[in-house]
């Protein structure tokens, strides 16, 4: 399967939404209907407001003309105090002026093929600084492990009965690791 990354800075994306929507629901069988309407609205709105945002980046990965992959990222604004799990000081001090990697949806049929990858190294690449981040929720495992094998390393754990869960992952070279203790996942 012969794949292609195509880039799409600023507001170049807001053709392509429709077709990151579908595939969205395409890689998220399973969940009710109601739940993917629900996600789908709120990718249309935040990548239409983030498109407009400085540093916005959408990738798409194509198996011939067939979307198989994409992935959106934003610099976070500076100052910045918008992360809760981390405090006001950390959020500001790890994440202010970071790369925030907002998806990475891959179909199904494409997984397991080093195209997540490729996705997440072409959306790191202005993050010249190496500071870079995401927020995945903590109940989707696929995206856990992905991240941990990566090298990301996860910075904020989910506590029980504390209602929706979100971790913060660093990005492998981000220079807050260097004073960070390795923690089990």
């Amino acid at each position: 399967m012969d794949i292609t990354t195509v880039v799409y800075p600023g507001d170049a994306a807001l053709g392509l939404v429709e077709e990151l929507v579908h595939l969205r629901r395409l890689a998220s069988r399973g969940r009710a209907p109601e739940q993917d309407d629900r996600r789908a609205d709120e990718l249309r709105r935040r990548i239409a407001a983030d498109a407009g945002t400085p540093g916005f980046l959408a990738v798409t990965a194509r198996a011939d003309s067939l979307l198989c992959a994409f992935g959106t990222a934003t610099r976070t604004p500076d100052p910045y105090s918008g992360e809760p799990l981390l405090g006001p000081g950390r959020a500001q001090e790890w994440l202010a002026g970071a790369m925030r990697i907002s998806d990475l949806v891959v179909a199904p049929a494409a997984r397991g093929r080093g195209v997540a990858t490729r996705i997440l190294d072409t959306l790191t690449v202005p993050a010249l600084d190496d500071r870079v981040w995401v927020a995945p929720d903590h109940q989707d495992t696929s995206a856990l492990s992905f991240f941990r094998h990566q090298g990301w390393r996860q910075t904020v754990f989910p506590r029980l009965g504390a209602g929706p869960g979100r971790v913060v992952f660093l990005g492998p070279r981000h220079p807050a690791l260097a004073g960070l203790p390795v923690v089990g996942c």
